[in-house]
This record gives C-alpha cells, sequence and structure tokens, in this order.
C-alpha cells in the first residue's frame, strides 16, 4: 500500500484522535501483534476469546505508530495515537473500501459453495504470467480477512483477487459492497453453513448477493448448470458469463479425464475447441479452470496464454494434494468439508489408479456446521460410499462421522472394511499401522476436526518404517 497519512484514516473510519496524530504516515495496516511491521496500524480487534485493545503495548513494540480502538485500557502506552471509533470491525471495513476505490487494477471477487481457494489460485495462475497483481493468501475470506487482502497491494497493481464466505445471511452482501469487485464469480451452490444459513435455498440467495457490490459495468461469471442461482442474479444488469458442464453454457468443459497427473478436458467456447490440462486432481477441476479461463479473457489474455498457464498451475495445501511416501499414496483433502466435496473426494479417490496389492482407503470425518441437516448429510455420504465407489476400506473420525459408519453398513458395506474412530488422537495412533504398500488414502473432513493430524502421523510413520 502507498503510505497514508492517519488524517485521511480518521475520516475514512469516522473515529476521533488527537491533531499530533493526523501527522503519521501509516505504510502496513496489521491485526496481529506477532506479525507487526514498522509504521503500521495496529487494529484491535475483539472476538469470543480474546481481546487485542490489551496487546496495545506489544503493537506499539512491535512497530506500531497509531491503533484504532473502541475503548482505551489502562495498560495503553500514554504516548500511542488511538483512533476512536464505535466498532473497530465496522471501521476495519470501512478503511478497506477506502483503500480498495484507489486500486487502478480490476478486483476480482470469487464466491460459491465449493471451489473458491482452489478457483482463486487457477485465477492467479493465469494472470501472474503476463499482469502484476496478488490475491489473498490462505482463506482470507470474512470481515477480517477480505480487508487483511485488500490493504497490502500496490495501488497500481493490474488486478487483485479476493475471496468472499459466508456463514450467516448478509456477511456475503456486506463484504462485496466493501470490496466492489469489478469481476465476480460464483463456482457453485452446494449445502454449506446450514446453521445460519437454513437450507440449500437460503444459501443460493446468500452466495447470489455477491452482485451486491459489484460494478454495474463489470461482470459476472456463473456456474450456469444451477437455473435457480442463475435466476437469483438476473437482475445484474453487466456482462454475464455462464460456465459449466451442460452444453448451453458459454464456456463448456467435456470429456473430462481424471488421473494422478491432474485433469484433461475439452473446452469448448465462443472461439474454438482446445484440449485443456490442469496438474489438480478432481473432476471438479475443470469446472473451476473454465472459470478462471472466463476471468482471464476479459483481462485480455489469449486462449494460448491461458491454456499454457494452467497447465503449470498449482492448488493450496490440503485440497486433494497428492503426495506419495514409501509405497503409499496420500491425496490430502483435510481442509473443510461439506456434503458436495465429500462426494467429489470420495470420487476421485475411486477414479485413481491403484497397484495390483494395493486399496483405495477413504479416512473420512465430520462435517460440520449443517445444523438440523447434520444426520442427513452425513448418512448421505455412508450410503454414497457404499453404493456408488469401489472403496475397499472406509474409516470414519468422529462424532458425526459415526453416522457415516453406520449407513455405509446399512446400505451393504462390509462390516470389516469399515471402521470408527470417535476423535483424532485415537484414529493417529491406530490409522498409521494399518496402512500397507500400494494403498491409495483420501483424508477430508471439516477444518475444525484436524484431520490432519492423522495425515501427520501417518507421514512420520511411513517415513522411518512402512508395515508391509
Amino acid at each position: 500500500m502507498n503510505p497514508l497519512p492517519v488524517r485521511e484514516i480518521i475520516q475514512a473510519v469516522a473515529g476521533t484522535a488527537s491533531d499530533a496524530a493526523g501527522d503519521l504516515l501509516i505504510r502496513a495496516i496489521c491485526t496481529d501483534t506477532r506479525a507487526m511491521k514498522r509504521d503500521s496500524l495496529f487494529i484491535a480487534i475483539k472476538g469470543d476469546n480474546f481481546d487485542a485493545h490489551e496487546k496495545l503495548v506489544e503493537a506499539r513494540k512491535g512497530g506500531a505508530v497509531a491503533a484504532v480502538v473502541e475503548r482505551v485500557p489502562d495498560s495503553a502506552p500514554l504516548d500511542f495515537p488511538l483512533i476512536r471509533v464505535k466498532d473497530t470491525r465496522r471501521a476495519m471495513g470501512a478503511l478497506a473500501t477506502h483503500i480498495r476505490k484507489h486500486l487502478a487494477g480490476k478486483v476480482i471477487a470469487v464466491g460459491g459453495s465449493n471451489g473458491k481457494t482452489s478457483t482463486k489460485y487457477l485465477i492467479q495462475s493465469v494472470l501472474e504470467l503476463r499482469l502484476v497483481g496478488s490475491f489473498s493468501p490462505k482463506s482470507f475470506n470474512n470481515d477480517i480477512g477480505v480487508p487483511l487482502a485488500i490493504f497490502p497491494p500496490d495501488p497500481s497493481d493490474d488486478y487483485l483477487i479476493l475471496e468472499i464466505g459466508t456463514n450467516h445471511p448478509g456477511e456475503i452482501a456486506a463484504l462485496s459492497r466493501m470490496s466492489l469487485p469489478d469481476i465476480a464469480v460464483i463456482t457453485c451452490i452446494a449445502a454449506e453453513h446450514l446453521e445460519g444459513l437454513g437450507d440449500i435455498d437460503g444459501v443460493r440467495r446468500e452466495e447470489a448477493d455477491l452482485i451486491a457490490g459489484l460494478n454495474p459495468k463489470g461482470t459476472l461469471i456463473v456456474n450456469g448448470d444451477d437455473d435457480k442461482i442463475l435466476h437469483l442474479v438476473s437482475s445484474f444488469p453487466g456482462k454475464t458469463i455462464t460456465f459449466g458442464l451442460a452444453p448451453d453454457n458459454d464456456l463448456v468443459a467435456s470429456d473430462i479425464e481424471c488421473t494422478e497427473a491432474g485433469v484433461r478436458f475439452r473446452f469448448t467456447g465462443d472461439r474454438d475447441e482446445r484440449d485443456v490440462f490442469v496438474p489438480m486432481l478432481g473432476k471438479h477441476v475443470a469446472c473451476n479452470a473454465l472459470a478462471a479461463i472466463a476471468v482471464a479473457r476479459e483481462m485480455n489474455l489469449s486462449d494460448d496464454d491461458i491454456i499454457a498457464a494452467l497447465a503449470q498451475a498449482h492448488g493450496p495445501d490440503m485440497r486433494l494434494q497428492l503426495e506419495k511416501i514409501n509405497g503409499l499414496t496420500l491425496l490430502n483433502d483435510a481442509y473443510n468439508a461439506n456434503p458436495a466435496s465429500m462426494k467429489a473426494a470420495l470420487e476421485t479417490v475411486c477414479a485413481l489408479p491403484i497397484s495390483r496389492r494395493g486399496r483405495r482407503i477413504a479416512i473420512v470425518g465430520d462435517m460440520r456446521e449443517l445444523g438440523a441437516h447434520t444426520e442427513r448429510y452425513h448418512r448421505e455420504a455412508g450410503e454414497f460410499a457404499a453404493s456408488q465407489t469401489n472403496l475397499d476400506v472406509l474409516i470414519c473420525v468422529g462424532p458425526n462421522a459415526r453416522l457415516i459408519a453406520e449407513a455405509a453398513r446399512a446400505a451393504g458395506m462390509p462390516a470389516t472394511s469399515i471402521r470408527q474412530y470417535d476423535d483424532i488422537a485415537s484414529a493417529a495412533r491406530s490409522v498409521p499401522q494399518t496402512l500397507k504398500k500400494g494403498d491409495l488414502v483420501l483424508f477430508k473432513a471439516s477444518r475444525s476436526l484436524q484431520l490432519e493430524t492423522v495425515v501427520k502421523a501417518v507421514q512420520e510413520k511411513k517415513a522411518s518404517k512402512l508395515a508391509s
């Protein structure tokens, strides 16, 4: 970011501060005292289990020259300029909008139930070939993460890619109005965060609100295989591009082939047919790549450049991330899970080849935030694993994953092929002892379960000695 006078910040957040504070220049904005930079503004956020107002001394020592606060704690340094506001989270969003309005390049917002982060990575992989820009780190997709992605870029960059997430009604509309995107992508709609959004139609309504702050002369890129989401976004007055598997979309993927190396598919658009390869796993990668193609075309990249860049793309960690270790193949998709992504992960592990002695094993855990639909969707996952896959072993971890195991047995999967652990610790102790050379192993669960603990236990065990 360009240096920003404190007086400009005070005006942007509708805050109050001493006259002397206005002469300072801010070169970075931070909410974490462990990651402070020189001449930074510290925004004190109060969470459920912490209150950063008690960290002003650490912020000052770390390099902050001013702070945005709701109150002045007794521990505050006497010589530390403070900007008083009613709500620091709202002030953070207002400051993000102020800074966003000074960005010369295109702001690209990626929403949807599944594939947001992977699509963001695909778009970045293509755009960075010819343009200068950045994308939000990790899953910075809420009212704290989105501003933290908006603050750092150089205002002269060609683009900024943001991820827009939600777990309650109204969040996406607020983030869209905060970030004012020029291009918006809605990947797909599936059951997610049902505790807050109610049902899948509630999810559609929430995701459709990505158009709330979208430039009316901008571009909406949306998965056209979902007629209901198309209806909900039909009021957008700008350009709309649809993508998906149905032949009536503007961009269509067909002849999809999944291998250990990645995904190949035939891309059909308004120009000609092209073959595309993406070195990421899962049939859904083809649709995510279509969204990236649409964005890149809007940014005036040629199809040759786009296809060449997709062939070198990479995705985020713990999203169908393949690793081979001493004869074992791990498919780590433990970052998050909802019903649609769970089925996609199971389809992927069953589509990949294995050695003659190997087994297809799925280690699956709880899918969180499904509210009243929790039992239904866990049982559906078990029924799907039993009737629609060729798994050799199903390992279920967590209290809700017990429902997956029960449904799989009821649907005909042999009891000897199913194991169930109540918690991560017991699974981490036992699972590594059961894996053999040639096994292909999927790990899939909601992030809060921390299934990566089992992944690490397997990695450590197999790195030293693999069971025969």
